[in-house]
């Protein structure tokens, strides 16, 4: 089953979020050949199409996972694709759902991705109308604010003026915006990435009201396994989602800055020097996330950053890392 719940921010308190992964084909880009280049989910959407009807009693099967149970909870609906891909989902079928959804008092938070291109007003609109007491996120993917990175390091095939026209499509439409970014996507050293990842929150913070900091892990089958197998890509050191986060709480306190650092203290994941602290580290953005309190990652035990210093300051490239 591909639902689970975690610790998380509920509309800016700590809570417990459900995320669901819904069974649709997935992304259509990875369909017709032109997935991004770190992504493997769609990969993993069901070889035989569901019928519309099954999607939506598979999510109310995933919802009983919080039945009876203290709030507040937050569900957060994925597809591997965009929930506003009326490939993936009909617009009966995303109705049935948020009806569903409009009843449940103690989800405070719901949050669907989609791709820029496939966020429409009167899709948005329709939604928010349904719930209008509960926190309704959008979740866009920039990624980057850089059209070069975009092209190049992660085959996205939107652009930053795709990004800023979407979300100004879902505020008006009633919605909030969540705006992921990518920590280092590959080509770029550790210190590009951080300035990177800087820079796009800078540009995107007038049109966000959150940010997901997704920190690069390595999937499966996609281009960026098979870099970080010639040893030609290493994931981000955690110390740099750490300065990452600390800065831009700092920098722009009335935001919600999160981030979920899938596979921390693992070679495929996000880590330092690979050692039991990398987890403990993981687990304290994860806090920090939960509850914005800066703390959590700010008075943490300096092992391995005396490395990450070198590497940061020195701009040295993966390659030049093979034995760090």
């Amino acid at each position: 089953m591909t639902y689970w719940t975690s610790e998380d921010n509920v509309a800016g308190k700590p809570g417990t979020a459900l995320f669901i992964i819904l069974p649709t084909i997935g992304c259509y880009r990875f369909r017709i050949g032109k997935a991004c280049y770190m992504c493997a989910y769609p990969a993993s959407a069901p070889e035989v199409r569901w019928s519309q009807e099954a999607i939506v009693d598979y999510f109310r099967e995933a919802l009983k996972k919080i039945e009876g149970k203290k709030g507040p909870f937050a569900v957060r609906i994925f597809t591997s694709g965009s929930f506003l891909d009326n490939g993936e989902l009909k617009p009966e079928t995303r109705r049935k759902i948020f009806e569903i959804l409009s009843k449940m008092d103690s989800v405070e938070e719901i949050v669907i991705e989609s791709r820029s291109e496939l966020v429409r007003y009167d899709a948005v609109k329709e939604l928010a109308e349904l719930i209008p007491d509960k926190h309704f996120e959008v979740a866009i993917g920039l990624e980057t604010a850089n059209d070069d990175i975009t092209e190049v390091s992660i085959n996205k095939g939107n652009t930053f003026s795709d990004f800023v026209k979407a979300a100004d499509v879902t505020h008006k439409a009633g919605a909030r915006v969540k705006t992921y970014l990518l920590l280092k996507p590959v080509f770029l050293s550790e210190r590009d990435g951080i300035r990177d990842a800087k820079e796009s929150i800078i540009r995107a913070e007038p049109y966000t009201d959150t940010f997901s900091i997704n920190i690069t892990d390595i999937q499966k089958g996609t281009p960026y396994e098979g870099l970080w197998e010639r040893g030609e890509y290493r994931p981000p050191w955690l110390w740099s989602a750490v300065e990452l986060l600390i800065w831009a709480k700092k920098k722009f306190p009335g935001k919600r800055i999160l981030s979920d650092p899938v596979g921390a203290g693992s070679p495929r994941g996000p880590h330092n020097c690979l050692s039991d602290y990398d987890k403990a580290i993981g687990r304290a953005i994860k806090k920090f996330s939960a509850t914005q309190d800066l703390s959590y990652i700010e008075n943490l035990r300096p092992e391995c950053r005396g490395r990450w210093e070198y590497i940061v300051e020195n701009g040295l490239l993966d390659w030049q890392l093979v034995t760090w």
